[in-house]
Parts: C-alpha cells; structure tokens; sequence
C-alpha cells in the first residue's frame, strides 16, 4: 500500500507540511509507504481537451509552468 499526502498550501515549508510530514513518518513505521506532493505553490490548469499530450506525451499546461509563462 501507498499513501499519498497532498499539501494544498502555498507555504511549502509550512505548519501543513510538518503535519504531513509526521504523518509520513507514522505511516513508514508501520511500513506503508509514502509521498507527500506539493500543490499549494503551482498553478493548475484544467484539461481542454487539445490531445497534444497523445502527440507529445506531455499536457501543453506542464510545459508553460515549467517555462514560467
């Protein structure tokens, strides 16, 4: 099993995170692994349907934020 933690919040090193973060250390004693993603500080664009993704194998949004447009 895997637990995903997803912090919203736009302060990455923030009161969120270290509750996550403990959490995290909770569940891999237990041996349940663990990612925590980081969402709060990026820009999120919905999907419009424009399949350059099946070209590319990569959404046209992930480019422009890793461009910083």
């Amino acid at each position: 099993m895997k637990v995903m933690l997803v912090n919203g919040s736009s302060h990455i090193h923030g009161t969120t995170m270290k509750a996550l973060e403990e959490m995290a250390r909770i569940f891999e004693e237990e041996g349940i692994e663990t990612e925590i993603i980081q969402l709060g500080s990026k820009p999120l664009a919905d999907c419009i349907q424009c399949n350059a993704c099946r070209k590319s194998g990569e959404c046209v949004f992930k480019t422009m934020v890793s461009m910083n447009l």
